[in-house]
C-alpha cells in the first residue's frame, strides 16, 4: 500500500480577518433588539421539549454509539483543517467555479494523504472521509464517480482477472476513475448510445471511436480535468455485426503528467448550476485502440478468433446504474436534511403575526416541514436494508447462476427506480418548501438553501428521467402482478421483495373496502394503513393490466403508472419502518424513547403516503370520501403533536454549525448578530464601490438644469 505523508496547516488568515471584522463591528450599531435576545431562549425551549433522548435518536441515526462518538471526533478535526473546511475569512458559498475545482481536488487530495498515512485507526479516518463528503457535496459526487461508479462497474462486470487488475490501484488513488455513459445525444437511454467499439482480430484489440457529434460522452464527472481512467459503454461490433453494449476500461491520460492519451479528445463542460466542484467532461475517440482483455467479461467473453459469448440477458449490461440511484438514499438524507435542519431553527426563532408567535407554530409551516422530516428518517431506515439487500446482488452475495441473479437485479432495479422517481421529486419540493419558510433570507447566498437547491438539482436528472424510471418500475410490477395472477407464480429471493404483497395479490384484490372505520385505531397500528396500501396498489396495478389488455397502450397509461410506481416506493419504505417499529414495546436493543418517536415517524409517513395518495384507493372505490376525511384530520392531528418535536428531530442528525454554513440556522439560536457578521466579512461589503468614478459619479455629479 502506498503511503502518503501527513502535513498539518493552519490559516494564517484568521486573526487578520478576526480584526477587520471587530474593526467593522466598532463602526456600527448593534445594539441587541428584544427580537434578537428573544431567539436563543426560543430555541432552547424548543430543544428542551423533545420529549425522547435527542443524543440518543442521534446515536440511532449514524448506526450506534461507536459511530456517533467517531462522527463527533471526525467533525472536531475536520473543522480547523483548511484543506477540508474552508476558514473565515473565505465563505464556502462565495467560491468561484476555478477555487471549487481546486479546493475540492485537495479536499480528496487531504482525505487520501488520511485514510493512507495511518495516523488514524482506520474507522476514524473513513468517517474523516464521510464528514468531508457531508461538508461539500461537490466532494461527494467527485469522490462518489471513482469509489463507487467506476469501481462498481469493474467489479459487477469485471471477471476476477480484471477485479484484480484494477482494484488494488483504484483502492488507493494511484488511478482515478470516471463513469463514460452518457452521450450528446442520448444521455442515459443506453439502447441508442453511438459510440462504437469494433473488435480487429488481426490485432487482438478493439478499436474505439466517436463516430458523430451525439456520440461524444457527456457530462462525465471527472473527465474534464483529473481521471486517468474511464468505463467506457458502447455498442460492440464483431466480425461485422453489431452484438449490443458493453462496457471498456479506458485509459484517458498519463498517470504521471496528466497528459492526454492518443485516440482521446476531451475538454470541459464549463460552468453549471450546481456541483462547480466537480469537472465534468466531454470525451470523444478517435480510433483509439484498447487490448481485448480491457472489454469487461463477467457475464459476456470474446475469443481471440473473433467468438462472441454474449450475456445470458443484455440486462445484466445495465446493473451499473443501479448503484447511482441508490446513491439518492444518502444524497437525501445528507443534504435536505441539511436545508430541513435550517428551515426548521429559523421557523422557531422567527417570530411574526398579530401574536408575535413563531412561525412554526402556523399549521401550513409544520404540516409542510414535519412530513418531510420523517421522510428523513424513513429513508435512513430503509437504507440500511436497502444496502444489504444491493450486497447480495453485487460480489457480497456470490451470485453466479444468471436466471437467480436477473431476478434480484430486476427487484433491485424497480427499488431503485422508484426510489429516484419518489426521492428526487419529493426531495425538490420539500427544498422548493425549505425556501418559502425561510422568506426572503432564502435568497441570500450566506443561508445556503440556495447552494443546496443547486446541488441536488443533477441528482433529479442523473441516472435517468424520472418518468421513465417509474415506468420501469410499473412495468415490473405489472409483469409480477399478471404472472401470479395467470401461473401462480412469484420469484424467491434471498430477501423480502419491495413487492412482496403481491405474492398476496388474489387475497388482496377480495377486499371490496377498507374494514376500519375507526381511524383512530391506526395510531398504535400502523398495519392497518399498510394492509391498506398494499390492497390498493394491487387494485391499481390490475387495473392498468385489464386496461391493457383491452387496447390501452402503455403510453395512454403513462400518468397512471408513473403515480402507482410512487406509491408502491412510498409504501415499501413505510413498511420497513413498520417491520422495525410496528411493535407495541421497543425491543431490547433500541432505546425507549428513542423507539416511541421512530413509531411516530413511522405512522405518520404511511398516513402521509395514504392521505398523499388517497386519490388511488378512490378510484378503486376502496376508500370512501369518509375514509379520505378521516384520514386526513388524524394526518394533521398527528402533526400538530410532533409540532414541538422539530428541532430535537433536526438536532439529532447532529449537523454542525460549519457544516450548515447558514447563520439563521446557528444552534444557539443567536442568529441576527451571526448573519450580520458574516456579510460583514464578505469582500467589499462596506465602502465606495470600485466603479463609484467609472459609472456613478458620472451621473451624480451632473448639475440640473434650470
Amino acid at each position: 500500500m502506498t503511503v502518503l505523508p501527513l502535513k498539518d496547516s493552519k490559516d494564517p488568515n484568521a486573526p487578520i480577518a478576526l480584526a477587520r471584522l471587530n474593526q467593522i463591528k466598532s463602526q456600527l450599531n448593534l445594539t441587541p433588539s428584544s427580537m434578537s435576545r428573544q431567539a436563543p431562549k426560543d430555541m432552547a425551549a424548543e430543544r428542551a421539549a423533545a420529549d425522547f433522548d435527542i443524543t440518543a435518536l442521534s446515536h440511532f441515526w449514524v448506526g450506534g454509539d461507536k459511530k456517533y462518538q467517531l462522527m463527533q471526533q471526525a467533525y472536531d478535526i475536520i473543522k480547523n483543517d483548511p484543506e477540508l473546511v474552508l476558514q473565515s475569512p473565505k465563505n464556502f458559498l462565495e467560491m468561484n467555479r476555478e477555487d471549487m475545482r481546486e479546493f475540492t481536488m485537495g479536499q480528496i487530495y487531504r482525505v487520501v494523504q488520511i485514510v493512507l498515512s495511518g495516523k488514524y485507526e482506520k474507522e476514524l479516518a473513513y468517517e474523516i472521509a464521510r464528514t468531508t463528503n457531508i461538508y461539500n457535496e461537490s466532494f461527494s459526487m467527485r469522490f462518489f464517480v471513482h469509489d463507487s461508479l467506476f469501481k462498481n462497474v469493474v467489479n459487477m462486470l469485471g471477471n476476477k482477472e480484471q477485479q484484480d487488475r484494477y482494484n488494488d490501484d483504484i483502492d488507493n488513488f494511484r488511478i482515478f476513475g470516471c463513469f463514460a455513459m452518457t452521450e450528446l445525444g442520448h444521455s442515459s437511454a443506453l439502447r441508442d448510445l453511438e459510440t462504437v467499439a469494433t473488435y480487429d482480430a488481426d490485432a487482438d484489440e478493439f478499436i474505439l471511436e466517436s463516430p458523430t457529434i451525439t456520440s461524444t460522452k457527456w457530462y462525465i464527472g471527472a473527465a474534464a480535468q483529473t481521471a486517468t481512467h474511464t468505463v467506457v459503454i458502447s455498442q460492440t461490433v464483431i466480425n461485422g455485426k453489431n452484438v449490443g453494449l458493453n462496457w471498456f476500461v479506458v485509459q484517458l491520460r498519463e498517470k504521471a503528467s496528466g497528459k492526454v492519451m492518443p485516440g482521446v479528445v476531451l475538454g470541459d463542460i464549463g460552468s453549471k448550476a450546481g456541483h462547480q466542484g466537480v469537472d465534468n467532461g466531454w470525451i470523444q475517440f478517435r480510433k483509439l485502440r484498447i487490448p481485448r482483455s480491457d472489454m469487461l467479461a463477467k457475464w459476456v467473453s470474446l475469443d481471440r478468433d473473433g467468438t462472441y459469448h454474449p450475456a445470458p440477458n443484455p440486462a445484466v449490461m445495465y446493473a451499473t446504474l443501479i448503484p447511482e440511484r441508490l446513491s439518492l438514499l444518502t444524497v437525501t438524507t445528507q443534504l435536505i436534511s441539511q436545508a430541513l435542519t435550517i428551515a426548521t431553527r429559523y421557523g422557531v426563532v422567527r417570530r411574526q403575526g398579530p401574536k408575535n408567535q413563531q412561525i412554526m407554530d402556523y399549521q401550513s409551516h409544520y404540516v409542510k416541514l414535519i412530513p418531510a422530516i420523517a421522510f428523513m428518517y424513513m429513508m435512513q431506515s430503509a437504507s440500511i436494508d436497502i444496502d444489504k439487500n444491493f450486497n447480495i446482488l453485487t460480489s457480497g452475495g456470490k451470485i453466479d447462476d444468471p436466471i437467480v441473479y436477473l431476478n434480484h437485479m430486476g427487484e433491485m432495479h424497480a427499488v431503485s427506480a422508484s426510489i429516484k422517481g419518489l426521492s428526487g421529486w419529493y426531495a425538490s419540493d420539500i427544498l422548493e418548501t425549505c425556501r418559502r419558510c425561510c422568506g426572503g433570507h432564502a435568497y441570500s447566498t450566506y443561508n445556503a438553501i440556495a447552494y443546496i437547491t443547486n446541488e441536488w438539482g443533477v441528482m433529479t436528472t442523473g441516472g435517468g428521467d424520472n418518468v421513465v424510471l417509474l415506468q420501469q418500475a410499473a412495468r415490473l410490477l405489472l409483469y409480477r402482478l399478471q404472472q401470479k395472477l395467470e401461473f401462480d407464480d412469484y420469484p424467491e429471493l434471498k430477501f423480502k421483495s419491495s413487492s412482496h404483497y403481491i405474492a398476496d395479490a388474489i387475497r388482496l384484490l377480495a377486499l371490496e373496502q377498507w374494514n376500519v372505520t375507526d381511524i383512530n385505531l391506526c395510531r398504535r397500528d400502523p398495519s392497518l394503513v399498510e394492509e391498506a396500501l398494499n390492497a390498493i396498489l394491487v387494485k391499481r396495478l390490475n387495473s392498468i393490466n385489464e386496461s391493457l389488455k383491452n387496447g390501452a397502450n402503455h403510453n395512454d397509461l403513462l400518468l397512471e403508472s408513473v403515480r402507482v410506481a410512487e406509491l408502491h416506493c412510498a409504501t415499501y419504505i413505510f413498511s420497513v419502518n413498520v417491520a422495525k417499529f410496528g411493535l407495541p414495546q421497543a425491543p431490547a436493543h433500541i432505546e425507549k424513547s428513542v423507539y416511541n418517536i421512530m413509531q411516530r415517524l413511522t405512522i405518520l409517513w404511511g398516513l402521509h403516503t395514504l392521505h398523499t395518495y388517497s386519490d388511488q384507493g378512490f378510484k378503486e372505490g376502496f376508500l370512501t370520501p369518509q375514509h379520505i376525511k378521516d384520514v386526513e384530520k388524524l394526518y394533521l392531528d398527528i402533526n400538530k403533536s410532533l409540532r414541538s418535536q422539530v428541532i430535537g428531530l433536526t438536532d439529532a442528525w447532529g449537523f454542525p454549525d460549519f457544516v450548515l454554513k447558514a447563520p439563521i440556522a446557528k444552534y444557539d439560536g443567536d442568529i441576527y448578530e451571526t448573519y450580520f457578521e458574516t456579510l460583514l466579512t464578505a469582500p467589499n461589503s462596506t465602502g465606495i464601490p470600485p466603479y463609484q468614478d467609472k459609472y456613478v459619479k458620472p451621473l451624480t455629479e451632473r448639475v440640473a438644469k434650470k
